[in-house]
């Protein structure tokens, strides 16, 4: 009787919970509806606390995580796996789908494991849990009422477009492609160029080779390409043309353009060559301009007036026919924006006319990848330009390389150091001369080699002896050799010395004396309180004991010293000016300072005051001029001590000829000669050739070394090409308000 009862009864309580399920046909959205855990797994109950759905399920909703509204299906999850039920809990598919997301109303995309590996392939069911698109596609990503297909074909991925029918709408061969909002998609082709395409009513190319563009908002899109900015509607038509440095869009109601900064060249007459709209511009050489706009780099050739090459990184250089470019993380050498000639470096990198060097790095540490003009590469430990030849340390020993990186002396010295036509080596630990044939010059015998000249050498045995040798003769020194500029000195070991000439040959006998200056006359030595001063062929032009000290220059008169007072010797010895000064500066235009009491002034040769020591400072005469600074401030006088520039300003500075003058912020420029070419109205002020930059108020213009406006209109920025000889000058450009009625009319841009 009990089982009779529990098998009658079995039906109804199925059919009371079918029932009561059925109440509830709002599922996941009736807020009546919990859903509840247990033990890690979900269930459903109402309000009343009645478990409509027993809590064994991983999760309700999609596999993406996002909530939608819809009231006829929902996802579940079990065993890690998803299927469908409709609302009222009957269940409309079992959980097969490794994931499962809504596509417009009534389809689904489903991933499912093949059969034959763990690879996913997506497909397409309806809300019924028929099948609509077999899994076939390695992913399928919804795009407005179209499907992004991802499919495999010979080890690379490629994409496409398909429609819910399955039909192809873009045929499977991109690298990549992006949906955009109102059906409009961009296309990247293998090569990386880039276009965009809208679908409805059929496929139609709108913009090809472009960089990119942003998803469209409310019916609008920015373009960008070659570093520059457009703005395009969604049913292609062009807002803006692709000319702008930056476009901003808020809903159409607040539309900001700014465009590209203005550059214009000038010629050293002011004149007006040509005018360039980039970020920032600068010649390659006399016929090659580069014009960098937003990492995208144009050459324009200013002979044919036409744009040639573009490429989408900075370029740096020129090397050989080819050109040097530079992303932010990246180094490399291109001909064209479609043949590389090197890879991509992410190292350090230098180069000069012959050679390009990237330091790359490897398991064993770095190495040295260096390229000829050519693309020829030959990697090195470390390297050393030189001139037109580079040194080469490869495998741990050095050697030099042609410019086509032939071999010119090989591979095997510990060291190489370019001499003339010579080459000073390393060879085993020892040091010797090779020539440009690899044959010794000086055989490697000596501790250390240092060159006197191209075909002198001074070198150092293992017992320490010193010698002279251009490979032919060699001569020993006493003791040991010193070189000050064209004058050698011998020492022996009685502490004496004598003057030698480049090869090692006396000049003169030793005497007792050590190494005191030298100029280009002469070399003064010092015994004692003796002064010895001998001329480059070896005369002595005097020798005297009265000074403390002797200070050597190149001009005729030799400050000396004697019990705390200056005065000057002639290159004879004899006493000229008296030493009753407290300092003296050597003569200058015919004029030494002195200083007395703390005091400068000037004299001449023959010891006359011509200026007065009135003065806390001064600097030697040049031009017959000198500036000076009295009562805190500064002035500059002629050769007779009057004021050409009154002391009235607070700084003085001399720079190419001329005199900045500044008063308080403000700078001024005189010539030499004291003549004003303009009054302190100017916050910066620098010199060029035979011409001034001067600034106002953050503006810039050109006035020539006399004064006259060579390029009066106002400029954010001017630069001088020292090349090219002609005047870059820049206009920012701002950022302006534009209206989209104005757009729409036509009357903007």
């Amino acid at each position: 009787m009990t089982k009779l009862l529990y098998i009658f009864l079995i039906p109804w309580s199925l059919f009371a919970y079918a029932s009561q399920a059925q109440a509830y046909a709002n599922f996941p959205l009736d807020s009546t509806l919990e859903v509840f855990s247990k033990k890690g797994k979900k269930g459903v109950k109402n309000q009343t606390g009645s478990i409509l759905l027993d809590p064994k399920y991983q999760d309700f909703g999609w596999s993406d995580g996002k909530k939608r509204n819809s009231t006829e299906i929902i996802g579940y999850r079990q065993n890690d796996l998803w299927g469908l039920m409709a609302n009222d809990f009957e269940e409309v598919s079992k959980p097969k789908y490794n994931s499962i997301v809504p596509f417009g109303k009534e389809l689904l995309i489903i991933s499912e494991k093949s059969k034959y590996s763990k690879v996913l392939f997506y497909g397409l069911i309806r809300s019924n849990g028929k099948t609509k698109i077999k899994s076939k596609y390695r992913n399928l990503n919804p795009a407005g009422d179209f499907l992004i297909t991802a499919t495999k074909k010979e080890q690379e991925i490629y994409f496409g477009i398909i429609n819910s029918n399955d039909k192809s709408i873009v045929p499977s061969e991109y690298f990549h492609i992006s949906y955009l909002g109102y059906n409009n998609f961009s296309l990247t082709h293998e090569n990386g160029d880039r276009e965009l395409i809208k679908l409805t009513p059929k496929p139609e190319s709108i913009l090809k080779n472009i960089d990119s563009v942003s998803t469209f908002r409310d019916g609008v899109a920015i373009v960008f390409k070659n570093g520059k900015q457009g703005l395009i509607r969604q049913d292609g038509k062009i807002l803006l043309p692709v000319e702008y440095k930056k476009i901003e869009w808020n809903n159409g109601k607040h539309i900001y353009v700014t465009q590209l900064d203005e550059w214009t060249v000038h010629d050293t007459n002011g004149k007006e060559i040509n005018t360039h709209r980039a970020d920032s511009v600068f010649y390659l050489n006399d016929s090659l301009i580069v014009k960098n706009t937003s990492s995208f780099a144009q050459v324009y050739n200013t002979q044919s007036e036409k744009d040639l090459q573009g490429f989408r990184a900075d370029i740096k250089d020129v090397f050989g026919e080819n050109y040097i470019l530079q992303t932010p993380t990246q180094t490399f050498i291109a001909k064209d924006s479609n043949q590389l000639i090197s890879q991509k470096f992410t190292g350090d990198v230098h180069w000069n006319k012959k050679f390009f060097v990237a330091k790359e790095k490897t398991f064993k540490g770095f190495e040295n990848i260096i390229i000829n003009r050519n693309g020829k590469s030959i990697v090195a430990q470390s390297y050393n330009f030189s001139e037109e030849i580079i040194e080469l340390k490869i495998k741990s020993f050095w050697g030099i390389f042609n410019e086509d990186l032939n071999e010119i002396i090989p591979p095997m010295y510990e060291s190489i150091k370019k001499n003339g036509e010579h080459f000073i080596v390393n060879f085993k630990g020892q040091f010797g001369v090779i020539d440009q044939e690899n044959e010794w010059v000086i055989p490697p015998l000596y501790l250390s080699i240092e060159a006197i000249d191209d075909s002198n050498y001074k070198m150092v045995d293992k017992y320490l002896r010193e010698y002279i040798s251009d490979g032919i003769d060699r001569k020993e020194a006493k003791l040991y050799y010193d070189f000050y500029g064209q004058f050698g000195v011998e020492q022996n070991v009685s502490n004496q010395f004598r003057l030698i000439d480049q090869t090692g040959s006396a000049k003169t006998g030793f005497r007792s004396g050590r190494y005191n200056g030298h100029g280009e006359n002469g070399i003064l030595f010092k015994n004692q309180k003796q002064h010895i001063l001998i001329n480059q062929e070896g005369k002595e032009l005097f020798k005297i004991n009265n000074y403390d000290t002797i200070v050597f220059s190149n001009d005729e008169y030799l400050a000396i010293q004697r019990n705390g007072q200056w005065g000057f010797i002639n290159q004879d010895g004899i006493l000229r000016i008296a030493n009753r000064y407290d300092t003296v500066r050597p003569f200058f235009n015919e004029r030494s300072a002195i200083k007395i009491r703390n005091s400068w002034g000037f004299i001449n040769r023959q010891e006359d005051l011509v200026i007065q020591p009135y003065f806390s400072e001064v600097s030697d005469f040049e031009n017959n001029t000198a500036f000076v600074k009295i009562n805190n401030k500064y002035g500059v006088i002629d050769s007779t001590g009057q004021f050409i520039i009154e002391a009235e300003y607070d700084e003085i500075l001399k720079e190419k000829g001329f005199y900045l003058l500044r008063k308080a912020t403000k700078w001024g420029v005189a010539k030499t000669n004291g003549k004003i070419i303009t009054y302190p109205t100017y916050d910066s002020i620098r010199v060029g050739e035979n011409f001034l930059t001067v600034e106002k108020y953050a503006s810039y213009r050109i006035v020539t070394a006399g004064g006259i406006n060579l390029i009066n209109n106002q400029f954010d920025k001017i630069y001088f090409d020292q090349q090219q000889k002609v005047f870059l000058a820049k206009k920012t450009a701002k950022r302006e308000q534009v209206f989209l009625t104005d757009i729409l009319s036509g009357k903007y841009p």
